[in-house]
């Protein structure tokens, strides 16, 4: 019973770690586009999705 309640509690604990990880990841690596919140990589100038330019996105993420 306690082994077992320890390997749901280990689990939970990896599952957790990881989904931060890779929000951090995400964060870092691209930008969402204000406009319709597609993830668009940081080099872009335009989204791909709706062409609306990212360097204000970016730079109104660097003022705040």
């Amino acid at each position: 019973m306690n082994s077992t309640i320890a390997s749901i509690l280990l689990m939970v604990a990896i599952l957790g770690a990881s989904a931060v990880i890779t929000h951090l990841f995400a964060r870092v690596m691209y930008l969402t586009c204000p406009r319709c919140q597609t993830l668009n990589a940081r080099r872009r100038a335009q989204c791909r999705n709706c062409g609306w330019e990212l360097c204000r996105a970016l730079s109104a993420n660097n003022t705040k």
